[in-house]
Formats: C-alpha cells, structure tokens, sequence
C-alpha cells in the first residue's frame, strides 16, 4: 500500500518476509541447486511474474536478492522500479532501471515491457542451475556490452532448462 504523511512525502507498506532469499540460498549452493529446489524457486517466480504481467506491471528488477521464501511460497519483493506498462508506453525510459547482472539488452534503448522480466528470469534460472550468473566483468559497462553481444555457455545446462534459458536470453525479445 502507499500511504502519505503530512507533508505529502510517500511511504510504502510492504508484507515482512521473515523467510530466506533466493539470493541466500544460492550462496549456500555455490555450485547450483539440486533441481527440485530449482522447479520450486522457478515455478514460483514465473507465476509470481505472470500475474504482475497480466495487471499491467513489469517489475524491473527481478534478481535473487528481491525472490523470497515464505511457509512454502516464492515471493516477489521490492517493487521499487516497479512500472504500469501500457501498450502506448513501452519506450521512452531514459534513467537505468534494474541490476547490471540482470538487464535486458533492449533497456538500453529504453525499452521496459514485459520482456525485460522474461530476460531477468533466464537470468536467474540460469544463476540457480550454475551458481553464478551468465555473464560477468570488471565493470558494469564490460557487463552490459556481454548482455549486448556475447552468448551465453549453456553446454553445462541440462534440458529443458536450456532451451528455456536460450529462449528468454535472446537479443531480439521479439
């Protein structure tokens, strides 16, 4: 919810989430999840993201740090960038949004429609299967150049799991 005070500063309300992170829990698997704990996290994640996607909304930011585990149920948090998306505005984003590791190539362009969280969840799937995100640098700029141009190694990924990952990492999100 998002509540003002008397100044018209505003402030949101969020559910407190007393479960691990994603992000956690893959620092506790450096080397990948056993893959029932992958179709746990993803299945929640992709359900999570469909439902934002289907209220007109693109999160932005989808990474593990803001994926959580609560009584057995995958959430979504941290709506900061979160955006209403409507057919007539799709483009002209001029800030960055998101975390280099997880950013779409068409941000770059100011593109933000759904399938910048489509190219963020191969990401993470990617991230949960391996330990370590598919591309990486000294700088944030080397980064977003191998989210512009390199292909991800997907030789280590077993199926289906790579062609999911292959399809959502696709430069051209058409």
């Amino acid at each position: 919810d998002i509540r003002y005070d008397e100044q018209g500063d505003a402030w949101v309300v969020m559910e407190y989430v007393a479960g691990a992170s994603l992000k956690d829990t893959i620092d506790r698997n450096p080397n990948g999840l056993p893959l029932d704990q992958v179709n746990f996290w993803f299945r929640g994640i992709a359900a999570g993201t469909a439902y934002l996607h289907q209220h007109g909304i693109v999160h932005r930011d989808l990474k593990p740090g803001n994926i959580f585990e609560d009584a057995g149920c995958v959430k979504i948090g941290d709506y900061g960038l979160s955006k209403f998306i409507s057919t007539s505005r799709r483009s002209g984003q001029t800030e960055s949004v998101g975390t280099f590791h997880y950013m779409a190539p068409e941000i770059g362009k100011g593109v933000y429609g759904k399938e910048i969280d489509i190219y963020a969840l191969g990401i993470v799937l990617y991230e949960m299967i391996t330990g370590r995100t598919p591309f990486d640098g000294e700088s944030s700029q080397e980064i977003i150049m191998k989210h512009l141009t390199a292909d991800p190694d997907l030789s280590g990924i077993p199926q289906p799991y790579r062609s999911i990952i292959q399809r959502a990492l696709q430069k051209d999100p058409q």
